[in-house]
């Protein structure tokens, strides 16, 4: 694969946002989780201080949603936009992917997975962490890839309590404590208070995610970060702490142990679809030398799933990636320390089978 330099990738990027007028209509697609939705909130700024306008439309997006995407699709026809911005998805993964079924002149992809295909063209601009630094792609969040982009075409410089949130809802912490030190000394605020942001959003995630939209726009809204805090959804982080905490409480008597192949399964049955990752970070936190693999069963026949590995020892995205070849109906994806994916329900044991033979072959 042969991919353009960091220089002429970045001209691409100056000239997209050069192009930009009050007359384009922006959709913005997002992944769902705290990175996502602060790239989001990075991005839409950006292009409100660029043109004059916000986006259109933001809409949420998780991988392997149809329902979702094609709802996403539909409502980005809708609106008529004619330029679309996709932030935090890896949607090279995909040969189908959500930009292709979209009508468009333009596109930009800001993202941080795995690199599959480069989808650069006269009509995507595509950036990929992978092209503009030496950290790991997993630690080189979204929301401050995106940051530090719009930062060099227009001052989003007080947009950086947003990076720091995304920074820690994908754990990232470690890779950029001078940025965020920075951050909160320049605020005066607290690691506590950047906590609470992240706690609201994963809140609205897991209890509310149909007002994900909403939670956009309050943010976006906003006259001061802190009024966020007070908003409405501040009433459902309760039932997300309350479920959470019973869910990590469990895995101490309910995980399946493989200690030779240092493995945890962890199946759970929850009130919530989208808690699993939340469960999962605060199992791993305690566990960064493990191999953890949470299975949630749903009611209408499927199994998410989602794993971490800390120390990267095992790139669970490749193993995940791996574990569900063979396996209909099927999809997975992530970062080399967290991934995750889904499968009918009727193949949990085939996928329980597969994960534990790719392990033992790689320990042997």
């Amino acid at each position: 694969m042969i991919m353009a330099s960091k220089a002429a990738l970045e001209k691409k990027f100056k000239e997209f946002c050069t192009e930009l007028s009050k007359n384009d209509k922006i959709a913005i697609i997002h992944h769902s989780d705290a990175d996502g939705l602060c790239s989001a909130l990075i991005a839409g700024k950006a292009i409100e201080r660029l043109t004059g306008r916000k986006p259109v439309v933001v809409l949420p997006y998780e991988y392997g949603n149809i329902k979702q995407e094609r709802k996403a699709v539909a409502q980005i026809k809708k609106k008529k936009a004619n330029k679309l911005l996709v932030v935090d998805l890896g949607i090279d993964s995909s040969l189908h992917s959500l930009a292709e079924k979209c009508s468009f002149e333009k596109c930009l992809v800001i993202d941080h997975h795995k690199l599959y295909k480069d989808l650069n063209s006269k009509k995507i601009v595509f950036l990929k962490a992978q092209f503009f630094t030496k950290k790991k792609p997993s630690a080189y969040v979204a929301s401050k890839f995106a940051f530090d982009l719009f930062n060099k075409v227009t001052d989003i410089s007080d947009l950086d309590w947003l990076a720091c949130i995304g920074i820690l809802g994908d754990m990232s912490l470690d890779a950029w404590q001078p940025f965020v030190k920075k951050t909160i000394k320049k605020r005066n605020v607290s690691m506590t208070w950047l906590y609470r942001f992240l706690d609201l959003i994963a809140s609205v995630e897991v209890v509310a995610n149909k007002k994900i939209p909403e939670l956009y726009w309050e943010f976006f809204d906003a006259k001061h970060p802190s009024d966020v805090l007070e908003s409405k959804f501040h009433k459902l982080l309760n039932e997300f702490t309350k479920e959470k905490d019973r869910l990590v409480e469990g895995f101490a008597e309910k995980a399946k142990q493989f200690p030779e192949i240092e493995l945890y399964f962890y199946a759970i049955k929850a009130r919530y679809e989208n808690i699993k990752s939340y469960v999962i970070n605060e199992i791993s936190e305690m566990r960064p030398h493990k191999t953890i693999i949470l299975l949630q069963f749903l009611p209408k026949g499927r199994v998410r799933f989602s794993a971490r590995r800390q120390d990267c020892k095992v790139k669970v995205n490749d193993l995940l990636t791996e574990a569900i070849k063979g396996i209909p109906n099927s999809n997975a994806g992530g970062h080399a320390p967290a991934a995750a994916g889904s499968i009918p329900r009727q193949h949990a044991k085939k996928f329980k089978t597969n994960i534990i033979a790719i392990l033992e072959k790689e320990y042997k």
